[in-house]
């Protein structure tokens, strides 16, 4: 096995396929009011996250919360540093497995999917991106982004989404990284 690869981060993801262009999920996806600020990977709740390359836990916090918007469930993000010098963002996990200073390898699991989207409280008031999400029964997903530095801009940030035209310079496009992670779980 070529252990130079990463690891796919939800081996029992609907597909290997990164949505691209405007698609759901996409990187920089365009939401009217919002753009999405890394690369869904939908995937059937509770299935397993986990860390495409060795790395550092350097944060786990809330993400979402109905705390914050009613139409989204609890979830979590950890933040890691990666061997190869990236700052991995991966959310809307319903359940970390791992807490900030701990040393994990590849392949290590970070946490489960979460469902992220509370369908009993999207209606036609909640942003189209969500009704458009719900329609098509898209709730659960890992969310991943990519900076280049630790902590990362979060002016204009909320779950995910920056409230603003253009990316912050530290804000990387994830799906090159994404499709390198070649590597199944063993």
């Amino acid at each position: 096995m070529d252990k130079s690869k990463n690891y796919w981060p939800v081996p029992a993801g609907y597909s290997k396929h990164l949505p691209i262009n405007g698609e759901d999920g996409s990187f920089w996806q365009d939401r009217g009011d919002r753009h999405h600020a890394g690369v869904d990977i939908y995937a059937p709740p509770q299935s397993k996250v986990i860390l495409p390359e060795d790395g550092i836990v350097l944060d786990v916090e809330i993400f979402t919360s109905p705390k914050i918007r009613q139409y989204w469930h609890l979830t979590y993000s950890i933040f890691v540093k990666s061997i190869s010098g990236y700052f991995l963002r991966m959310a809307e996990l319903e359940q970390p497995t791992c807490k900030q200073g701990d040393e994990l390898i590849a392949g290590s699991l970070i946490g489960l999917v979460g469902c992220v989207l509370n369908s009993a409280e999207i209606s036609h008031h909640s942003p189209i991106y969500i009704q458009e999400l719900s329609e098509r029964g898209r709730f659960s997903m890992l969310h991943f982004e990519l900076h280049s530095c630790f902590p990362p801009d979060i002016t204009n940030y909320l779950g995910g989404n920056y409230y603003q035209d253009f990316p912050p310079a530290t804000l990387l496009d994830p799906t090159q990284y994404l499709t390198n992670c070649t590597r199944d779980y063993e």
